[in-house]
Order: C-alpha cells, then sequence, then structure tokens
C-alpha cells in the first residue's frame, strides 16, 4: 500500500510539475517534500537541482552539479538511453542501482517525467528505496538487471569481437612490418658483404698488379739483359774462326734465355687468364680428372716412368670448374717430380677429407720438402725457393692459388712423407 501511494504522489507531483507555471508552488513542493529528487540534463546527463532530501539520502555534501553516471551503475551508453526512454515518454517508471556516498549499493525506484528547467529540456525524476516495499520490486528489477546484463554481456562481446580482430589485424600487421624488416636487413646484408667482397678484391687485385709489376720487371729483364750480351758477345766473335766452340756454347745460352723468358710470357698470359674465363661450375669425377691431367700431361712422362703416384681411397666429387682442376694437378704433380729427392724415388700420394660442405685434397710427396719459414713465401708471384733449378718460373703455387679464389678455396703448405712437401686445398662439395 505505501508503494501504490508513492506511485500516486509521485504520478501527481510529475504531473503537475510539467504543465505548471507556478515556480512558488513548485519551489515549495521540490524543496520541502520528503523524496528525493532531482532535476537531471537530458543532454549530458548533469543534475542541475537536487532537494535536500537527495542530499540526505545519498549522503553527498552536494548532489547538484554532479553527473548521473557518478550515482548510476549503468554503463554512460546505458544510462543515455534510458534517459532517452524516459524524455521520449517510453518509460517512465525504472529500477537502477545507485551507489551513496559512503559506498552502499542500493535498488532505486526511479520516476521521471520530461521537464523543461530555464529553457533547458531536462527530467525530474523522484526517487525511492525498493528495500523498503514487497518483494515484487526486487523481482522487476532483477528482471530489468538480466535485461541491463544481456544488453552488457553483447557489447562486451562486441567489444572483445572487436578487440579480437583489432588484435589480429595489429599482429598482421605487425608480421609484415617485421617480415618486411627482416628482407631489407638481409637484402642490406647482401650488399654489404658483396661490397665487403668486391673491396677485398679490389684490395687483392691491386696489390697483385703492384707485386706482378715489380717481379716481372726484375725477372723479365734478367734473361732480356742476358740476351742482348750474349749477342753481342757473339758479334764481336763473328770474325774470329777458332772461337766457334765458344759461339756454340753462347747460342746455347741464347736458346736457354729465350726458352725461359718464353716460360715466363706463358705463365703471366695464363696467369691473368684465369681473371678473363670464368669458371663453369658443374659436378667433377675427382679421381677421373686426376687420372686425365697425370695420363695426358707431357711433362709428367718422365715422372709417369719413374714414379709412383699412390691414391688409397677413391676421391670424392667436387663442384668446380673442369680446366682449372686439370691445371691445379698438372702444377703440383710436375712441382713435385721437380723437387723430386735425389737419392729415393719420387712417391706421390693424393688423399682426401671433407669438411662441413667442402672437400679438402691433400698431395703429399717424399721429396725435398719446405722448410716452414719459407711456405708461404712459397705461394706468392715467382717465387724459386731453388734458383739453380733449371725447370719452373716460380709461378706454379701462385697459379693454383688464383685458380681457387671464385669458389674461396685455400691453400696451404705442410709436412709431407719422410721430410717432403704436402699441398692442401680445398674445393665445395657436390651438390
Amino acid at each position: 500500500m505505501k508503494q501504490s501511494a508513492i506511485h500516486i504522489l509521485a504520478v501527481l507531483f510529475l504531473t503537475l510539475s510539467a504543465n505548471t507555471h507556478a515556480d512558488l508552488a513548485f519551489e515549495t513542493f521540490f524543496s520541502k517534500h520528503s523524496m528525493p529528487m532531482m532535476i537531471i540534463a537530458v543532454e549530458d546527463g548533469q543534475i542541475l537541482r537536487a532537494n535536500p532530501a537527495a542530499r540526505a539520502f545519498y549522503g553527498f555534501s552536494e548532489v547538484a552539479g554532479m553527473n548521473i553516471n557518478q550515482i548510476n551503475m549503468l554503463t554512460p551508453d546505458q544510462v543515455e538511453q534510458e534517459m532517452h526512454r524516459a524524455a521520449t515518454l517510453e518509460r517512465n517508471h525504472l529500477f537502477f542501482r545507485h551507489r551513496l556516498a559512503d559506498g552502499q549499493v542500493r535498488v532505486m525506484g526511479v520516476y521521471s517525467e520530461p521537464f523543461e528547467y530555464r529553457g533547458q529540456d531536462t527530467l525530474i525524476s523522484a526517487v525511492y528505496d525498493t528495500s523498503d516495499f514487497d518483494p515484487a520490486a526486487e523481482r522487476h528489477y532483477i528482471a530489468r538487471v538480466e535485461e541491463q546484463v544481456d544488453l552488457q554481456t553483447e557489447q562486451l562481446q562486441q567489444a572483445k569481437t572487436l578487440q579480437f580482430w583489432l588484435a589480429v589485424a595489429g599482429a598482421l600487421t605487425q608480421t609484415v612490418i617485421i617480415a618486411v624488416l627482416i628482407v631489407v636487413i638481409l637484402r642490406l646484408r647482401r650488399a654489404y658483404r658483396k661490397n665487403d667482397e668486391l673491396l677485398g678484391e679490389l684490395s687483392f687485385r691491386n696489390g697483385e698488379l703492384e707485386r706482378l709489376g715489380d717481379v716481372m720487371a726484375h725477372h723479365f729483364q734478367e734473361p732480356s739483359r742476358r740476351l742482348v750480351s750474349l749477342s753481342q758477345q757473339l758479334v764481336r766473335w763473328d770474325a774470329a774462326p777458332d772461337r766457334l766452340q765458344d759461339q756454340a756454347v753462347v747460342v746455347g745460352f741464347i736458346q736457354e734465355q729465350a726458352r725461359r723468358l718464353s716460360e715466363l710470357v706463358s705463365d703471366v698470359q695464363r696467369y691473368l687468364g684465369l681473371d678473363r674465363a670464368r669458371p663453369v661450375m658443374t659436378v667433377l669425377d675427382t679421381g677421373s680428372v686426376l687420372e686425365q691431367a697425370y695420363e695426358q700431361t707431357n711433362t709428367l712422362a718422365d715422372m709417369r716412368q719413374q714414379a709412383r703416384l699412390e691414391t688409397p681411397a677413391p676421391l670424392p666429387a667436387v663442384y668446380f670448374d673442369h680446366r682449372r682442376l686439370v691445371l691445379i694437378f698438372r702444377i703440383l704433380l710436375h712441382n713435385a717430380w721437380v723437387y723430386r729427392h735425389a737419392d729415393r724415388p719420387l712417391v706421390v700420394r693424393i688423399t682426401a677429407g671433407s669438411r662441413h660442405d667442402r672437400i679438402e685434397l691433400r698431395i703429399a710427396d717424399n721429396g725435398s720438402g719446405i722448410a716452414p719459414e719459407y711456405r708461404l713465401q712459397a705461394l706468392e708471384l715467382f717465387t724459386r725457393l731453388v734458383p739453380t733449378a733449371s725447370e719452373g718460373t716460380g709461378m706454379g703455387l701462385a697459379l693454383v692459388a688464383k685458380a681457387l679464389r671464385p669458389v674461396g678455396g685455400h691453400i696451404r703448405i705442410e709436412d709431407g712423407m719422410d721430410g717432403g712437401t704436402a699441398i692442401i686445398f680445398d674445393l665445395p662439395a657436390a651438390r
């Protein structure tokens, strides 16, 4: 009965306030009534006025000036929707949970009616605490809460779905950006690596040309000077028949120097030609290439008759240029024959091992050997560690090192058999 009485009172009051212009009567009714009342702006939810009963009930020092969202526990969007329903007379009796100044939460019944207050669209609302009435109000409120919960759940689900897709889009964008950055970094690294390789190659070529120029000036000058000197000797002896024997010796020297000069020119041409001829990479049967180089090289004819070539195990296939591998085998076998030991038959043993994706070939002999302090020098241009030897230009190992450069091959010298020499170099394994 008490609820019905307050309901009638609130309706009468709201009807009166909505239709009267008696300001004095309104002020008296609004200020003196024991029921909490508020005037709320429809536009932004601002509480424009609150009567003393409202201040006493909520416990705030001043309710006017607050926003209804500071009291109502619905979301701002839901509060706005409910105010719109009340402003359009769609629904004027509502139930909400309100928070008091001391933190308590009360289930409040709210009667609202549209009201023009000082030229502004507002809602004048009278509120009451449902705990003072029968359980029907609580059930009504629970139904409203369930409705609001469903609405909140739907909104949360929509927000979660939106957040999920935003996260997916962000992750995809981040992945694309990372992928692009990785590609850019890899390309930059390749460019830097290529630049370093080019700079290294340029530095090598400059040093090589400088070294080539220096040693050629000496090695070509020596036989040329001898040829000129011996030719002048022949001119002086031309009219002396008793010097024919000496002339024959001089002619022999001239022929020897001319041959040496020709060999120097040939080796220099071969050395420079390695830069012009790009390697043709293919899978090679190393054993077959070795046999071809050994059996078909004229300068190795004496070696085939007087020395022994051993390959204890089959040699693995390599990925290299055929012409260059033939050249390497010919040079190394010829060096082994030229620098063989005078007191024992020459034995050359060729073995191979693998390291990562490289094949390391070892050509060891029992010859005269190379002392450790001269091994790096032996790899340079025009190096002859035995100057009195009649054969060789000192270009052999330099040619081998040059032939290996396109595939990043390295060459080194170690001890061979019985104090001999071992030449080790590496090539790419067959793919």
